[in-house]
C-alpha cells in the first residue's frame, strides 16, 4: 500500500492478533500519535492513535482491511483495532 505522499507501508504479522506498522521513506519521522480520551498522561504502551505524515490514521476503534494486511486481496472484510503501543521505530496493532 501507499500513503498519499507514495511512501509505502505494510503490516506485518507478530500473530493472530498483532500486527506491526512498517512504513517505507520519511513519513514516520513526521508522524503524530496521541493517547486515548480521559488519560491523565501518555503511555506509549496503550496509545490511542498514530498518524504518519501521509497517512493512514489508525486509531483504537478503526478497521483495518484484510486486503491492507494481506497484500491486495479482493476479500473486503476487516479487523478492528483494539490497542496501538510504540515499537522501536514503529507501532504494533493488536485487533479483533
Amino acid at each position: 500500500m501507499k500513503n498519499r505522499y507514495g511512501d509505502e507501508y505494510h503490516w506485518e504479522k507478530l500473530n493472530d492478533k498483532e500486527y506491526k506498522f512498517v512504513m517505507e521513506g520519511d513519513s514516520l519521522k513526521y508522524c503524530r500519535y496521541g493517547g486515548k480520551e480521559g488519560q491523565e498522561k501518555l503511555d506509549p504502551n496503550d496509545l490511542g492513535m498514530f498518524d504518519p505524515s501521509g497517512g493512514p490514521y489508525v486509531a483504537v476503534g478503526s478497521k483495518i482491511y484484510f486486503d491492507e494486511i494481506l497484500g491486495g486481496l479482493e476479500d473486503k472484510r476487516f479487523l478492528t483495532v483494539t490497542n496501538i503501543r510504540s515499537a522501536d521505530d514503529s507501532f504494533i496493532v493488536e485487533v479483533k
